[in-house]
């Protein structure tokens, strides 16, 4: 099976007023064409960091591993530049956020809106 998704020893540093921190740290995974991935867990566990990272959408202060690799279609997109990531987001890759009553449209289905 076509391997769509491939995240590969993330890990992603924060530089805070008291220094650096790391939530997360070796997380790896892999996503086939046809598969459905859930990452679940508590409050604060760092799901939204990972969906986040995949995206690139992180916040200037956050780092990612120099190990780190992410991979989408065998591209590594960690890589990428601002241009690069525009053409790809939304369009091949894209997430629903945590607040899905501003994220999805209650006029369709969540199929729809999804696929």
């Amino acid at each position: 099976m076509e391997r769509i998704l491939e995240v590969d020893n993330l890990k992603i540093s924060f530089k805070t007023q008291l220094g650096r921190i790391t939530p997360l740290d070796g997380v790896s995974f892999g996503l086939s064409k046809g598969e459905t991935l859930g990452i679940v867990g508590e409050s604060g566990c760092g799901k939204t960091i990972t969906a986040f990272s995949i995206m690139r959408l992180l916040p200037k202060n956050a780092f990612l591993g120099e190990d780190t690799k992410i991979a989408f279609r065998g591209k590594d997109i960690s890589t990428l530049g601002k241009e690069e990531l525009q053409k790809i987001r939304g369009k091949s890759i894209s997430m629903v956020f945590q607040e899905p009553m501003t994220s999805l449209n209650p006029l369709y289905t969540i199929g729809w809106q999804i696929s």
